[in-house]
């Protein structure tokens, strides 16, 4: 009786540690698709799967980065903070906090500029 305990016990747990870790899907996918700047809804962020983001201003293509999301960014550095850089052809680097990405399918992607801590909101849907 006791073993049949303790297989149960251990079977709950996994299935608890397994469902947990489906749910949180990490930034890195969860930031992929289309983000308007809510100040501008002109103004678009496009992050795709292979690594890159395509700046859009009606519908203009104005400019493509690279983009990694880490723990570090520049000088900072934190293992409980997530870090979107953009890298840009002529090298020159951007670093973002991540705030908050689509938190309870609220649509809201929320940013820190770490050069000058300006917070950016954008939007994944035109009319929120």
């Amino acid at each position: 009786m006791k073993k049949l305990f303790l297989v149960m016990l251990l079977l709950l747990q996994i299935a608890t540690i397994f469902g947990q870790n489906q749910n949180q899907d990490p930034s890195s996918k969860k930031i992929i698709g289309t983000w308007y700047v809510d100040a501008n809804r002109n103004t678009k962020w496009i992050f795709s799967q292979d690594g890159k983001v395509y700046n859009y201003d009606k519908d203009i293509f104005k400019v493509m980065y690279r983009y990694t999301v880490s723990h570090n960014c520049g000088n900072s550095s934190d293992d409980t903070i997530e870090f979107i850089t953009l890298m840009g052809k002529d090298g020159n680097e951007f670093c973002f906090r991540i705030n908050s990405i689509n938190e309870n399918k609220n649509g809201i992607l929320s940013l820190t500029k770490m050069d000058n801590m300006e917070s950016l909101k954008f939007v994944n849907n035109l009319k929120t």
